[in-house]
């Protein structure tokens, strides 16, 4: 984006303000249109000594993916969407579905917090759970835990990453009858998407109910409550699959901390009437986010970016694109 448009000559402000070198607005343009640059966009920098490892093992591809989601364990664990050791957030290896045994997915290996994740300790494995690169052995795959993302990446070819947690709010939701209502701007965006749900099943480490969750998801829809369990969402990027799951725990938690304000009686809710409820809907422009043709800007990469920089001030990049 050109953060410079826009700006007023000096010469314009001149009726207003003094002309003097060191307040001139655009003597800076260069330095903004540098700055923008770099600061916009998050990732592993090409000249560091790890990221270059890390391209000559795996291919520029595979560790551009592998660094992105070393990133999205990191924003998990920064929104409090991670459950000490467990659950999971995988992501399919670019062109993998064209070797031998592909396609291939990076999954965290069991044992490490999300905190500790990096690009170079993902576990890479087959569809059905078979490791097929080790990364750097700091743990093994917790097979049962891949039951639900394997069931989305077998029958949805749209959906690269899943994202699945156990967030407090989104679980509560998840446990009641009624599960997400439209409350919110958050949970609006969302019904326009289509939610689906899938029914409860106890831990969902039964690899037979894995045609059953797919069934639930549906050909289209990118967001599944698991009921009395947990949020899963996909897309066709991390960004997408982060910026679904980030309006789900936000607009389950403005719903959970509603209830609990008017001790859980539906009746004192604003719930919208069905006109306003369709009229909010009809404004909700596009189905998935980010491509609406009319915009000159993806909400869901902006959220992402904003998000991962503020993750590499607060862990350093060396440590997670390492």
């Amino acid at each position: 984006p050109n953060l410079t448009a826009g700006i007023v000559s000096r010469s314009d402000l001149s009726p207003f303000f003094p002309l003097t070198p060191c307040t001139s607005i655009m003597a800076s343009n260069n330095r903004v249109q540098t700055l923008a640059a770099h600061v916009l966009q998050a990732g592993p920098s090409k000249s560091s000594g790890a990221s270059e490892i890390g391209r000559q093992r795996y291919g520029d591809a595979e560790w551009e993916i592998r660094c992105k989601l070393a990133m999205a364990y990191r924003v998990s664990n920064h929104y409090g969407w991670d459950e000490l050791v467990f659950n999971h957030i995988t992501a399919k290896v670019p062109g993998s579905e064209k070797l031998k045994g592909g396609p291939h997915f990076l999954i965290n290996p069991f044992g490490l917090r999300f905190d500790e994740i990096t690009a170079s300790c993902l576990l890479k494995v087959d569809i059905d759970g078979n490791v097929v690169d080790s990364g750097t052995n700091m743990g093994p795959l917790l097979k049962q835990g891949f039951v639900v993302h394997s069931s989305v990446h077998a029958v949805r070819k749209d959906c690269h990453v899943v994202w699945h947690n156990h967030h407090f709010d989104t679980t509560a939701c998840s446990i009641t009858k009624f599960g997400l209502l439209p409350l919110s701007q958050e949970a609006i965006v969302l019904l326009r998407q289509d939610v689906k749900y899938h029914p409860f099943e106890g831990s969902a480490t039964d690899l037979n109910e894995r045609e059953r969750i797919a069934k639930s998801l549906g050909p289209t829809s990118k967001v599944l409550i698991l009921l009395n369990h947990g949020p899963v969402t996909a897309g066709e990027t991390v960004e997408e699959a982060f910026f679904y799951m980030y309006l789900v725990t936000l607009a389950s938690t403005w719903q959970a901390r509603a209830l609990a304000a008017v001790g859980g009686d539906l009746s004192k809710m604003n719930i919208p009437s069905d006109e306003i409820l369709q009229a909010a809907l009809d404004r909700v422009k596009y189905e998935d986010l980010g491509k609406d043709p009319s915009a000159t800007y993806n909400e869901a990469e902006a959220a992402w970016n904003g998000i991962a920089r503020l993750m590499e001030s607060k862990f350093g990049a060396d440590n997670i694109y390492c």
